[in-house]
């Protein structure tokens, strides 16, 4: 699994992504999100069945590509690129683990503090 205590940033892409791409039409596809600013980056990208997830980690050394995929429930993602928000650490666990993501400016203020 990927280390999360040393990532700066994590973004969820939008829609959904044809995984056949490789790590070079990845890179293009995070540039559009965020800007490569030398920082530590997770990109997420979920296919059409919303069934695999491929990630495309930026250190300051290179990329890494990882998959991830699920038997039995869907990954939850953003449909368009205004909801391409940056997500952090807790919620990627839970997405890595099947449960759907949930955006935190989406939780009445009385309950935030149950998270």
């Amino acid at each position: 699994m990927v280390d999360l205590s040393t990532i700066d940033h994590i973004f969820l892409a939008p829609g959904h992504t044809d995984l056949r791409k490789g790590r070079n039409a990845l890179r293009y596809m995070a540039q559009e999100i965020s800007k490569d600013d030398g920082q530590h980056k997770l990109f997420l990208f979920c296919n059409k069945y919303e069934k695999l997830i491929k990630i495309y980690e930026k250190d300051e050394t290179g990329v890494w590509v990882y998959i991830r995929s699920l038997d039995e429930s869907k990954f939850g993602r953003p449909k368009n690129i205004n909801e391409a928000k940056e997500i952090n650490k807790s919620q990627i666990e839970w997405l890595l683990r099947g449960l759907k993501y949930i955006k935190f400016s989406d939780i009445p203020e009385s309950k935030k503090a149950l998270f």
